[in-house]
């Protein structure tokens, strides 16, 4: 009995905080184009047998930047965390960084359109730019995609670059494949 009635209370304050959702704070555009910045050692678990850190391990650093960025972003929404899915992303390598190089991340929200929510990465070691990346990925929450409105972010923000590299992968995907 105990357990239904506290279901029954949280069942109520659930839907409470559902009808006084349109009430949070809106995200500024301030707050949403924040670079995650975060600094990593390269250690040996992250390297690869050529000696240098492996395209691998740049995307698992991207991951946890953008994992922090959309956390940051739900808390101040005072909404859930959502998760989110890699639906494209690319990688220019410039210079390799080595064994036990300090190096920054910084991520940033670089657009959006109805579906997808664009990040450049940039990679540097004492403050060599070392690598760029972009990343494409959508947003979810345990039932179904979220459109990028659920962070305020309306409409389309995209650059020349985020409108080129869409570009490219439509003629990649629409290119017919040879055995």
């Amino acid at each position: 009995m105990n357990m239904l009635i506290r279901f029954f209370i949280m069942y109520g304050l659930l839907q409470q905080q559902l009808k006084h959702q349109s009430a949070r704070p809106r995200l500024s555009e301030e707050t949403l184009s924040t670079p995650s910045v975060r600094h990593y050692r390269v250690l040996p678990h992250d390297m690869g047998f050529r000696d240098h850190l492996p395209n691998y391990r740049y995307l698992s650093f991207i991951e946890l930047n953008v994992t922090r960025w959309l956390i940051a972003c739900c808390h101040q929404k005072g909404m859930k965390t959502l998760d989110w899915v890699i639906a494209m992303q690319e990688m220019i390598y410039l210079k390799e960084i080595k064994f036990l190089d300090k190096m920054t991340l910084s991520s940033q929200l670089a657009g959006w359109d109805h579906k997808y929510i664009y990040f450049e990465h940039r990679f540097f070691v004492k403050n060599q730019l070392m690598s760029v990346g972009m990343s494409k990925f959508v947003l979810m929450d345990k039932k179904e995609k979220r459109a990028p409105a659920v962070l305020d972010m309306f409409g389309e923000q995209l650059t020349d670059v985020i409108n080129t590299w869409n570009k490219h992968q439509a003629a990649v995907k629409s290119a017919p494949y040879k055995s």
